[in-house]
Parts: C-alpha cells; sequence; structure tokens
C-alpha cells in the first residue's frame, strides 16, 4: 500500500555558524563516510572559530563536521595573496582532495604561474596537507570543480585564460579547460573547449558512461560552439572518457543566462541550474530569474522552468535530484512576491523544490534581515537536506555572527513530498550489516523493467553494479564482494522510472 504525501518544506532540525571577525562563507557541503560532513569557503582573519590566517586577502577554509553538525576540526590554507576553495570530494581512502584557486606563491601554495591558478590540495583524513600542485599559464585561470575517478585519479573542471605553461591552446579570451590527473596530481591530458568569445566553467561530473558532463556560460559563437550564444547563454558539454567532445548544447533567451550547477539524473539525462534575465523569456520583470533546464542523454532540452521568482533578483546555485525523481535547488532571493511566500528581509537563502517535470512543489526561505545566502546541498540518510550558505544576520533563523559574514549551515528534517512512499517493507534489504567481506540484497519484489543497481560511496560515487542482466524476481538473492572497500558508509541504490530506493550498509 500507499500513503499519500503533504507538500510542505521540511523543518529546520539544527542550524550553526562559523567565522571570525571578518567576512567568512560556505561554498561546498557534502556527506562523509562516517556519516557527517565535509564544507568549505573561504575567511579572512584568524579570531573566532578560525585558528590560523596567512594573511593575504583570504585563505581556503575546511571544517569537518561529525552528523550533529558539531565541530570536529578546521584548516586553512592559503599564502599572502587571495586563495578560495571551490569543491571537495572525500577519496577513495579516506581522505580528501580540494578544488581551489589561488594568487600565492608562498605559505600552502608553491608552482604559481602567474596571477590566478587553478589549485588542487590533497588532504589526509584529519585535514592535513599531502601535497598541493598549481596548474595554469601567466593568464588568470581557476578550478570550479573536481572528481575522483573510478580508477583513483581526478578530472579538474577549471577556467583559462592563458595560452602558455600547462595550457596548450586557447580558442579565444577565455575557456573551459579540464585536467585528467593521476592520484599524485600529475596532468595525464589536458584540453580547452571554447570558441573567440568567453566561455567560463562552473560544474563537472563523471557519468556513468564513464565520461564526463560539464556545463558553464558562452558568449561564443564559433569554435567548439555549435550553437552561437544569442547574448551569455548556458553551455554544456558531453565529453568521453578522453576528453573527447560527443555533443554541446547551448540554451538561452534574447539576453543573459547562466547557469552553475549540473548533476546526471536517474534517467541518465543532465538537470541545470542557475538564472536567467527576466527579459531574456518575456518574464514579468526585467530582474533575474532561477532558471532550471532538462536535457534528455543525448543533450536534447525535454523542458525548462525559466522565470522562477518574484520581482527582485533570485539565483539558483545548486540542484540534486531526489528520491522520487524530482529535483530541490538552492541559492537566494531579494523577492517577496511572485513565487517567493515570504521574505527575512534583503537577501534570504532559497530552498525550492520541483516534482519530476519541473513543477514547483514547494519554496522556503532561510534566513534574517541582513544577506544570506544558499550554494549547497545534499541529501541526508534520513530523508532530509543539509544546506550550506553565508550569513550577516543575527536574527530570524539565526542566532549568533561572529563579525561580518560567516559559514552557514542548516540540517532540515526529512521531506516528505513524493509520488509515494511505501508504507510496507522496502523494495530490498541487505545482510549481514555491518559487513565485512559480501552484502547480500534480498529482494521483497521482482526488480521493474529498466531498473539499475548501483553501489554508492557516501558522497553519491558509483563505485560498482552488484547486478546487472536478467530480472530479478519477487524472493531472491544477488551476492557482492565488499572486501576490498575502505571501512566507512556505502549505499545500494535501485532506480527505475518509478523512483530512486537506496539502502545502506557500513563496511568494517
Amino acid at each position: 500500500p500507499f500513503i499519500s504525501i503533504a507538500q510542505s518544506a521540511p523543518a529546520i532540525e539544527w542550524q550553526r555558524t562559523w567565522g571570525s571577525s571578518g567576512e567568512d562563507g560556505g561554498q561546498v557541503i557534502k556527506p562523509t563516510n562516517d556519516g557527517g560532513y565535509m564544507v568549505i569557503g573561504s575567511t579572512q582573519a584568524a579570531d573566532g572559530d578560525v585558528t590560523s590566517y596567512h594573511g593575504g586577502y583570504s585563505d581556503a577554509w575546511v571544517l569537518k563536521l561529525d552528523a550533529t553538525g558539531f565541530l570536529e576540526w578546521q584548516r586553512t590554507f592559503g599564502g599572502s595573496g587571495a586563495d578560495r576553495a571551490e569543491d571537495i570530494e572525500q577519496t577513495i581512502e579516506g581522505g580528501y582532495i580540494v578544488a581551489a584557486i589561488t594568487t600565492s606563491n608562498d605559505g600552502d601554495a608553491s608552482g604559481n604561474h602567474g596571477g590566478w591558478d587553478a589549485w588542487l590540495i590533497k588532504l589526509d583524513a584529519d585535514g592535513n596537507l599531502e601535497w598541493q600542485k598549481c596548474y595554469g599559464g601567466s593568464g588568470n585561470d581557476g578550478a570550479r570543480s573536481v572528481v575522483q575517478t573510478e580508477e583513483g585519479g581526478y578530472v579538474l573542471a577549471a577556467t583559462t585564460r592563458s595560452n602558455d605553461g600547462d595550457v596548450s591552446s586557447n580558442h579565444g579570451s577565455a575557456d573551459y579547460w579540464v585536467l585528467k590527473l593521476d592520484e599524485l596530481g600529475n596532468i595525464n591530458w589536458q584540453n580547452t573547449y571554447g570558441g573567440t568569445g568567453y566561455d567560463e566553467a562552473a560544474d563537472l561530473q563523471e557519468t556513468d558512461d564513464g565520461g564526463y558532463i560539464i556545463t558553464g556560460v558562452t558568449t561564443s559563437v564559433d569554435g567548439d560552439v555549435t550553437e552561437p550564444a544569442n547574448a551569455t547563454d548556458t553551455w554544456t558539454i558531453k565529453l568521453d572518457h578522453n576528453g573527447n567532445i560527443m555533443w554541446d548544447r547551448s540554451l538561452g533567451g534574447t539576453s543573459d543566462d547562466y547557469v552553475y550547477s549540473i548533476k546526471q539524473a536517474m534517467d541518465q539525462g543532465y538537470v541545470l541550474a542557475g538564472s536567467t534575465s527576466g527579459n531574456s523569456y518575456g518574464c514579468d520583470n526585467n530582474s533575474f530569474y532561477a532558471y532550471v533546464a532538462k536535457l534528455n542523454a543525448s543533450g536534447e532540452l525535454e523542458w525548462q522552468y525559466t522565470c522562477l521568482g518574484g520581482s527582485a533578483d533570485d539565483f539558483t546555485n545548486t540542484i540534486t535530484q531526489t528520491a522520487d525523481g524530482g529535483y530541490v535547488l538552492a541559492g537566494w532571493t531579494e523577492s517577496d512576491d511572485g513565487d517567493i511566500s515570504f521574505n527575512h528581509g534583503s537577501r534570504d537563502g532559497w530552498l525550492v523544490r520541483l516534482d519530476p517535470s519541473g513543477n514547483l512543489l514547494w519554496e522556503h526561505t532561510f534566513g534574517g534581515s541582513n544577506n544570506d545566502a544558499l550554494y549547497s546541498i545534499a541529501l541526508t540518510d534520513d530523508g532530509g537536506y543539509v544546506i550550506a550558505g553565508s550569513s550577516f544576520s543575527t536574527d530570524g533563523d539565526l542566532t549568533e555572527n561572529k563579525g561580518e559574514g560567516d559559514l552557514w549551515v542548516v540540517k532540515l528534517g526529512p521531506d516528505h513530498v513524493g509520488i509515494a512512499q511505501r508504507e510496507s517493507q522496502p523494495l530490498f534489504s541487505l545482510s549481514p550489516n555491518p559487513a565485512n567481506e559480501v552484502v547480500n540484497i534480498h529482494f521483497a519484489e521482482a526488480l521493474p523493467v529498466g531498473a539499475r543497481l548501483k553501489l554508492l560511496d557516501a558522497q553519491g560515487r558509483h563505485l560498482a553494479t552488484p547486478h546487472e542482466g536478467n530480472v530479478v524476481t519477487t524472493g531472491s538473492d544477488v551476492q557482492f564482494s565488499v572486501a576490498q572497500l575502505p571501512a566507512g558508509m556505502y549505499a545500494v541504490q535501485l532506480s527505475s522510472e518509478g523512483g530512486i530506493w537506496t539502502q545502506r550498509f557500513v563496511k568494517q
């Protein structure tokens, strides 16, 4: 049997801020194998919660939180210039890889090529620096996203304005720049993508076929851009495992459009989130609206939501898919009308929930009377969300502020929106749990046609396929080895057109 689902935003379970007397902020939050979270951002002082600072404009800031949001440790990385963390992943052996940008050539940073460089920082499980590398040329270059590949190396998404140093070519003023690195950060291959205009990468993800999807913006009308931009357009490229372009897709209206996040969906398509100028699609106002687009696996547009917001500026910075096949977006809003039901004052953090077809289910604002924003969201084991951003407020949803802007993390309870929730036993179960050598998957029901099984780590990376081939019948079992996995939290995910089902287990 099934139970009906209410459509409302989940409640705040806890929220915490960390900061110094300077301006601090959070950029990305991701779950870790022990049930906690990693948060990255930047800081500008060495007081309050910040124990060290390298004295430049800003430092990259890395924080490890436990499952209830309490700080376990924090580290800063940088030199006498400007340094900022942009992305983080927990690595297979339990450490962390951080994508950053730097102008420093001292302190923790060495090998800067001039101006801004893309900067990769490898940490052990306790946040200690293992190695670092700068990538770039004499122009300004910066990293935006990093993923660890199944073979243990890394793929770095960056933007380059160089045509020397590590950069082998440049199509114009700025290009997408993708680097395939080995486990020590050495370059295996690197490619630039773009035209004679301005092309800036925003996000990259490894895809289920072993290739990569990368998105950002373009003003180019030539080169690798096969659909000329109207003004500033979103530009998405599908790459194979070796970095060759399989297809590209430009999206945009008559004015400026931006995209900041992309995820592969359960149907093997892709969903993008960003912002669009109101006059680009004939919205009610000329302010910026939140923008969401869904592509199929070949890059063709399936649907888009072009005028999401109110009469002031509204942005979505990140998107992820939910268990029911819908989507949740995090960003910020300055509106108090239209699709926005409430504003605490000035700029609020904003959460938006869509169904699988892109229809608005609910939205909710978070913040106080000053400027607050959300930049990252992750699903949690209990069906809720954890979101990270920055806050200048001391009222409303906020209880304290350490100085100027603070790094801000909010934990929300379970989201009960969905096409359905099972009232009976789960579709499958795992045993033993915890496990040492093997895990047994027992199916209470037959697998739907077209269903896919995946073994995932705590950050949602696809590690293996526990079963493929014949349809599994009711009451049958599938067994797979976990002996080679490091200790930690893992999940078996079953996805089909009817939704996503996930069961977690602990590897001892």
